[in-house]
């Protein structure tokens, strides 16, 4: 498990599906939860997917569900797919330590084959009614001896519920079969989201609110629960059904509608379609009811109960029967009378519901917890010895998404598209942060914040262009007050606006060893990353009043998670991507460069933009080729002079938006080159401790300080006359972007508002 130096080796595992959204859901977002939590507990554990029958989605977003699946990829070659199959493999191979067949996609056992010979560890998992005597006998009676052998190839054969544990063990020896259930998530609703959701469908608090989740098929039985819906209401008028999930059959749907119709219930049931976040309905519910007639676990269940709801569900032995227990955690049924008498005795009783609730959320909570369940799929991976040990295996379970990413591409979309007669506007962001050494090691004892003393310096200059900088304010000078002080009188009197920025290295709790590597937050495991930013984004909420909704990461360290944890602490806006300067020893110094400045979201649901700090590269051979070229002539040491000379000769340049090591003249360049090329947002930024002598290489001197307010001052001049251009807030350029001028005000006062 680890190289020659001591550090454990990366490791790769290779999940293997026929279908992935929206033909097929349910294995597909376990993947997605379970990957995002492996990665926490095992970060140098890479996940990708292959994807044998779907075709490749037409839509590129559909196509980026998971940030923590490095890749998916559509094989999907119609008749030639095992063909194509055995090819990817053959290519491919090499990458992976473990292959988990999670559907049997190769009925000629060649690609298992390979895997074997390449030494891969090969894994295959039963969910619904794919347990081993079902596959050998889906061949012919001919071949099943041959299939029986094909199977052998496999060292681990999991089942996840306890009727697939004994189907696979009469076929199976005991020591390669293991029992695995799905592991659930129940991320904590924020406070309002019960009657929020309520409200959305009419419900008052009193009403009776019905839940269930799942693709809208034949074999869910969602029917069941529309027809029972008259003798429910004949007890509670205001009973409501509300049927989340994709219409995968959409004939059936229509019939589901036509059948609310018919009953006279229409308005009684609620189709809120596919979500790709249900929670916040388990909030809005009294209880989940479920009729599916086939499951291999029916993960909604136990998810529903770790929500606290009782649940009715139909019986389904081997499968349920072990943990929804009747008059404990809910009720079972086997007939639609059964179903009606079970949610009439919880309507009517508020705390029987209540105290099978609380019994059914205990239950969830012990039995099925993701991050128990990842660590057996690891060991079953024979990669227990990537999990991470203390001190980090203590952290709180985070229930982060894996939605966004700030370093993956597939996640991105163009959030401002700019008319020619839009008005350019300029963000000023000040990294408001402790003063330390630039040129020596880091240290946790380096939290002086005496130089915000004197960011009333800069004020002066921002007074006079009517400038309301963002001040990116990290631990040191939100804990101290000598640090927030003058931020709060600044607040007081709307002189600026507050964001949040993390520097590892002095922000608690501290884990992690103090270094280059863990200098930057994307470097650390996921859990202790979400943890140190909500410990910041409390301490500016507890200090400054004003809840933080814009991020930083420090030396614009973000990772493959850092997105992830800004959604799940409630950030809109993200600026850590340093355009054309990627940090070195972080993901985005090991792939291509990001070389656009425009802002764009993070995620499918475009709740997260991301506005970078404007930088770019200038110059006669600035384009596609110039930013082939720029990792070349910029980023390697040993290139240096190669990267002076186009310089010097004009022919490629690169510059950021800063008075910090940039001259006037050099920023009015890309000013002018960025506008050219039809950027209409400009962001720019420099450090709080350079407004003091000696702090930052930049102004090590009285005189220094008074250049970068001069330099302020010109620019500002500069984008006003010559750019025609104007100041704007980051709410202005987050929300200004928002689907409709109504959804935009009213998120604008969210992030605007204060605790």
């Amino acid at each position: 498990m680890t190289d020659s130096s001591g550090k454990r080796r990366p490791a790769g595992v290779l999940h293997i599906l026929k279908y992935y959204r929206p033909e097929f859901t349910g294995e597909g977002v376990f993947l997605e939860r379970s990957s995002a939590v492996m990665q926490e507990i095992a970060p140098t554990v890479a996940h990708e997917l292959l994807v044998t029958h779907t075709p490749a989605p037409a839509d590129p977003d559909a196509a980026s569900a998971c940030s923590t699946l490095r890749r998916v990829t559509y094989l999907s070659r119609g008749t030639f797919r095992a063909a194509a199959l055995l090819w990817w493999m053959l290519r491919n191979l090499r990458r992976f330590d473990t292959v988990h067949v999670r559907t049997h996609a190769d009925w000629y056992f060649g690609s298992y084959l390979l895997a074997r010979l390449y030494g891969c560890r090969l894994v295959i998992s039963a969910t619904l009614d794919d347990s081993l005597p079902m596959l050998v006998s889906q061949y012919r009676p001919a071949l099943r001896p041959i299939a029986r052998r094909g199977f052998r190839l496999f060292d681990a054969y999991v089942a996840i519920s306890p009727k697939l544990h004994a189907e696979t063990l009469r076929a199976a020896p005991a020591e390669r079969c293991h029992l695995i259930p799905c592991g659930i998530t129940a991320p904590p609703q924020t406070a309002g989201t019960r009657a929020r959701m309520r409200a959305a469908i009419g419900a008052a608090e009193d009403d009776p609110v019905l839940l269930f989740v799942g693709g809208l098929v034949e074999r869910k039985d969602p029917l069941l629960l529309i027809e029972a819906l008259p003798r429910l209401r004949a007890a509670h008028p205001r009973t409501r059904l509300v049927l989340v999930g994709p219409e995968i059959e959409p004939a059936y749907a229509a019939g589901l509608r036509a059948a609310a119709a018919r009953l006279g219930v229409t308005e009684a049931v609620v189709f809120a379609g596919e979500r790709r976040d249900p929670h916040p309905w388990f909030a809005a519910a009294d209880m989940l009811v479920f009729a599916s007639r086939l499951e291999g676990f029916g993960t909604v269940v136990p998810e529903a109960m770790a929500h606290g709801l009782p649940v009715v569900a139909r019986r389904l032995p081997g499968v349920n029967d072990d943990f929804v227990l009747p008059g404990e955690t809910g009720f079972l049924f086997d007939t639609a009378e059964e179903y009606v008498a079970a949610v009439l005795r919880l309507m009517d009783d508020a705390s029987l519901r209540r105290r099978l609730g609380t019994a059914a959320r205990d239950l969830a909570r012990r039995r099925f917890a993701m991050g128990a369940i990842a660590r057996r799929w690891l060991d079953v991976y024979g990669l227990a010895g990537h999990v991470i040990g203390e001190p980090f295996a203590d952290l709180p379970e985070t229930a982060l998404g894996c939605t966004a990413s700030v370093t993956d591409r597939r996640f991105h979309a163009p959030a401002c598209a700019a008319a020619p007669d839009e008005q350019p506007l300029l963000l000023t962001t000040v990294d408001a942060e402790e003063s330390f050494d630039w040129s020596g090691p880091f240290s946790r004892e380096a939290v002086d914040v005496r130089a915000m003393g004197s960011q009333q310096l800069a004020h002066r200059v921002f007074e006079r262009h009517r400038v309301v900088p963002t001040y990116l304010v990290d631990y040191p000078v939100a804990a101290q007050e000598e640090g927030c002080a003058p931020l709060r009188e600044l607040l007081q009197d709307g002189c600026c606006d507050i964001g949040a920025q993390l520097h590892p290295w002095v922000n608690p709790p501290f884990l992690e060893e103090v270094g280059t590597h863990t200098s930057y937050a994307g470097n650390l495991p996921a859990a202790l990353e979400y943890e140190k930013a909500r410990r910041l984004t409390e301490v500016i909420g507890e200090r400054l009043g004003v809840r933080p909704r814009i991020f930083r990461a420090g030396r614009y360290g973000a990772g493959r998670r850092t997105a992830d944890v800004l959604k799940r602490l409630g950030y809109r806006a993200d600026s850590s991507v340093a355009v054309c300067w990627p940090p070195e020893g972080t993901e985005w110094a090991r792939g291509s460069w990001p070389v656009s400045s425009r802002p764009y979201w993070l995620d499918r649901d475009r709740t997260l933009m991301e506005i970078p700090v404007s930088a770019g590269l200038v110059g006669r051979l600035a384009g596609p080729l110039g930013a082939r070229m720029a990792p070349l002539a910029f980023g390697r040491p040993g290139l240096a002079p190669v990267g002076a000379g186009l310089s010097r000769f004009g022919l490629l340049e690169r510059i950021r938006l800063t008075p910090e090591g940039i001259t006037i003249e050099e920023a009015k360049r890309l000013v002018r080159h960025m506008r050219a090329g039809g950027h209409r947002v400009f962001v720019l930024t420099y450090h709080s401790p350079s407004l003091e002598p000696g702090n930052t290489p930049y102004t090590r001197t009285a005189e220094d300080v008074r250049r970068l307010l001069d330099w302020l001052d010109d620019f500002y001049t500069f984008f006003r006359e010559e750019i025609g251009g104007r100041p704007a807030r980051w709410e202005e350029l987050r929300f200004g972007a928002a689907a409709t001028p109504e959804r935009g005000l009213v998120a604008l006062r969210d992030g605007a508002a204060r605790l």
